[in-house]
């Protein structure tokens, strides 16, 4: 079940890059930036899964290494709420709260 609930969130999020990418760069740079996107996923998940592993054997617990991927996640979300009011989806978050 949670195998199944992973596949179907990734499998949908993984287009949308693409969508993303052509929504703020030019369709001749696409091909170029998409293929930067998923090969900086793949590499953030593969040293993810290394660094947990790491973060186990030198403590014993999945503990830390649950924390490290919370910190992570909260990371990613900062970034991605930075570039979001930075890139204009602000002003549409700005005007729901205002209206």
């Amino acid at each position: 079940m949670v195998s199944a609930l992973f596949g179907l969130s990734q499998g949908g999020i993984v287009p949308t890059y693409a969508l993303i990418v052509r929504q703020y760069f030019p369709s001749s740079e696409a091909g170029t930036r998409v293929g930067l996107v998923l090969s900086s996923t793949l590499l953030g998940m593969a040293l993810g899964g290394w660094m947990s592993g790491a973060i186990y054997d030198l403590t014993l617990s999945y503990d830390a290494a649950f924390l490290n991927g919370l910190a992570w996640n909260v990371l990613n979300l900062a970034v991605a709420l930075l570039l979001l009011l930075q890139l204009g989806g602000g002003r549409t978050l700005r005007a729901a709260k205002h209206a």
